[in-house]
Parts: C-alpha cells; structure tokens; sequence
C-alpha cells in the first residue's frame, strides 16, 4: 500500500527539484546552435511531465488490473495511485496557467 505523506513528501520534493532549477543562474552557452542556458530548465521540465506521465501509466495500470480481478491490488492502492495522478496532473496544470500569466503580462508591458 502507497503511504499518502510519503507521496507527498516526494511531490514535495518534485517541486522544491523544480523550483531550484528554475531560480538558479543562467549558464553560459554550451554550444553555438542556441541550446545554452535554457537547458538545465528544460531538462528539469521534461523529467517534471515524464514523472507525470509515469504516474498517470502507473495508475492506469493499477486501474485495469483491479478491475481485471488481479487480488494483488488492493481498492486502496487504486485510489492513492489514481489520487496521486490527479494531483500531479492539476498541479502541471496550475503551472502551466501560471507561466501563461506570466508570459502574458510581460507580452503587456510597457517598453
């Protein structure tokens, strides 16, 4: 059975890993063809929505084989998992609205 605080401490976590990437300085170019600074931030992007997506599979997964009648699995695993997944997914979600605002209020600026 999934521990719910452990889950959390571990989204917790995500995000903190997220949030470092984010506010730390910008590198120097590593190569000429413009795939410098932004690269540490994409990178911890794309490991944030893979996580993501592994939850969501995870508790697909989960999912199909309790309702196939596996008894390895039980109703409450299901649940954390699905419940995992659907705070991962409204958290990208979140971020996703924030960065939008955030882009469309600096496209507003005044220069």
């Amino acid at each position: 059975m999934t521990d719910p605080i452990t889950a959390m401490v571990s989204a917790t976590a995500d995000l903190s890993a997220l949030a470092r990437a984010a506010s730390a300085p910008p590198a120097l170019p590593e190569s000429a063809d413009g795939a410098g600074s932004g690269g540490a931030f994409l990178e911890a992007l794309g490991a944030a929505l893979n996580r993501i997506d592994n939850h969501i599979a995870s508790a697909s997964a989960a999912a199909k084989s309790f309702a196939a009648g596996d008894r390895d699995i039980s109703l409450s695993d299901v649940m954390i998992s699905l419940e995992e997944a659907n705070l991962a997914l409204q958290t990208a979600a979140a971020v996703r609205d924030k960065v939008a605002a955030a882009y469309t209020t600096i496209m507003n600026m005044q220069v």
